[in-house]
């Protein structure tokens, strides 16, 4: 429940440029559409840069200390942001503070905590714990919208970054525990047996040198990275394509809570089953589903409703997949380097990701349309599908 609740509200520090994107335009001397993307791609690539250390940091010292540290800097880069004046304050503030803090606090130390603490349910558990960025989302992206659009994009900044890190750090304080083993428990809430039970099955754990030589990580790698540049882009669009086809501005997070909403159910039946039929199963079919939505992009959507149906299709079919990349990386590597690993996993889907917003915002302006970031993304989820496709569970143990 900690880990859900932290996710919730730490992923809109990501997300809550996309929601005052349109805002930041309209007002007196606003900045560019392309200029606000620069600032979204920046954040990502260093996220990417940070999650190396937050997922280390989670082996190291532990889950609690890095949410305790990450909420710290939530709040300052929430309270930052609005004070920006100019785009190098836009860089700094979002783009390397808060992609910090939401690097400590969003996804991969929630993943890799989830890891540690479940084995035979992890890919329910990591299903759950995975749609909260998107209930987030849905609940608040609209909040955010309209709030901006009565009392202004700063001052719901100020307001709501306060809030959302209070109530991260309160969490970590009086919640989260690193793993069972620290609390006398083993994974799924079994207790500890005897130190002397034979019985008792040796957990895999591959050394992260090792790991990171196979063919699996590398396919894991270049498929978390690539179709994150479809998504990363409609993420961070989605608000903005829905005020170009007509929707006001006060109401336009809509179009976030269409894609965060099927998400939801994505990730807690893709997390069902793919403990249930084999998470390299389930993970393919995903994508497949984000394609075809993503295909529609391209060709169909001209209409508000269209752009619902597409982020829809999006929502639901990446949900499926996406909260079983660190499961199966506990499956094929062991538990010990989870966070280090999903780290290193998700450096890629920052580093080739993140080009998602500035390629989406290029073709926008190239073009007067999104559609053809829509094919792009289309490409880029079929890679994705095939590299899924490829992944075989592992011959022989690793070594510690």
């Amino acid at each position: 429940m900690g880990l859900f609740v932290i996710d919730t509200v730490a992923s809109l520090g990501r997300y809550n440029l996309a929601a005052f994107l349109p805002f930041i335009m309209s007002e007196p001397g606003g900045w560019a559409r392309e200029t606000i993307s620069l600032a979204q791609s920046i954040a990502i690539w260093l996220y990417a840069l940070f999650v190396l250390l937050s997922g280390a940091l989670v082996d190291r010292i532990g889950s609690r200390k890095t949410f305790l540290i990450g909420g710290a800097l939530i709040v300052l880069g929430w309270v930052l942001l609005p004070t920006a004046q100019s785009p190098w304050q836009l860089y700094l503030y979002y783009g390397v503070l808060l992609a910090l803090a939401v690097s400590m606090t969003h996804y991969v130390p929630v993943m890799a905590t989830t890891r540690k603490w479940f084995i035979k349910r992890a890919g329910l558990v990591a299903g759950i714990a995975g749609s909260a960025w998107a209930v987030g989302n849905s609940i608040f992206m609209p909040v955010m919208t309209g709030l901006a659009d009565s009392h202004g994009w700063r001052y719901t900044s100020l307001t709501l970054g306060i809030c959302f890190g209070a109530v991260i750090i309160l969490c970590a304080l009086f919640i989260i525990r690193d793993t069972p083993e620290s609390m006398g428990l083993r994974p799924d809430g079994e207790a500890s047996p005897p130190a002397a039970d034979p019985t008792a099955s040796v957990e895999v754990s591959w050394d992260i040198k090792r790991a990171l030589k196979t063919s699996q990580f590398a396919l894991l790698f270049i498929s978390y990275s690539v179709y994150n540049i479809g998504l990363n882009g409609i993420e961070a669009h989605a608000v903005a394509w829905g005020t170009d086809l007509g929707s006001p501005q006060a109401t336009a997070g809509i179009f976030s809570t269409a894609l965060a909403v099927p998400w939801i159910l994505g990730c807690v039946t893709g997390g069902w089953l793919g403990d249930k039929y084999g998470k390299s199963r389930i993970m393919p079919i995903g994508l497949i589903i984000a394609t075809a939505a993503m295909l529609y992009g391209w060709l169909g959507v001209h209409t508000q409703q269209g752009l619902i149906a597409l982020s829809i299709g999006v929502g639901l079919g990446t949900g499926l997949q996406v909260p079983l990349y660190a499961p199966l990386l506990g499956d094929l590597f062991g538990r010990a380097r989870v966070g280090s690993l999903f780290g290193i996993l998700t450096f890629g889907y920052g580093l080739i990701g993140g080009w998602g917003p500035l390629i989406w915002a290029r073709l926008r302006e190239a073009t007067g349309y999104y559609n053809a970031a829509a094919l792009v993304s289309v490409v880029c989820y079929a890679i994705a599908v095939v590299a899924l496709l490829l992944v075989r569970p592992m011959r022989a143990g690793g070594g510690a």
